[in-house]
């Protein structure tokens, strides 16, 4: 297999977007969420990202306008011209978190509550399991 290096006009579309983006804050633990999304001709794809991230960070981020993410105890349900998508297991310590796209004007992360034995389940029924970064006190 080849590939091959293409130059990028200025006016092309971007491969890559970014979709839903939140800050997520649990106790004294602060992540940022971000969708990353390409739909590329014959691509799809959609992954998120959680980041965990230093308060001072976090700070930062939520005066430059990343608000905070949406964490209910109930799955959010399809309703007018909205879709409902899981995605992944989030688990943080002693806490698991189901995460949906919610898509509708907005495209929305949400964080819905589980148990961990419900979180252990899906995992073994093959739900995926948030990508988790940890990029406090990165020099990049």
């Amino acid at each position: 297999m080849s590939f091959r290096h293409n130059n990028i006009n200025v006016g092309s579309e971007e491969v890559f977007e970014i979709g839903a983006n939140c800050l997520l804050v649990l106790g004294n633990r602060f992540f940022a969420v971000v969708e990353i999304e390409s739909e590329v001709p014959g691509v799809d794809l959609e992954v998120f990202v959680i980041i965990r991230i230093d308060e001072r960070t976090a700070r930062r981020l939520n005066r430059a306008g990343l608000e905070l993410c949406e964490i209910r105890n109930s799955i959010p349900r399809s309703r007018n011209r909205e879709n409902v998508e899981f995605k992944c297991v989030f688990i943080n310590r002693n806490q698991a978190f189901a995460l949906f796209d919610v898509e509708n004007d907005f495209d929305n992360a949400v964080f819905v509550r589980i148990s961990m034995q419900e979180a252990q389940r899906l995992i073994r029924q093959g739900a995926q399991q948030c990508t988790v970064i940890d990029a406090r006190n990165n020099n990049c």
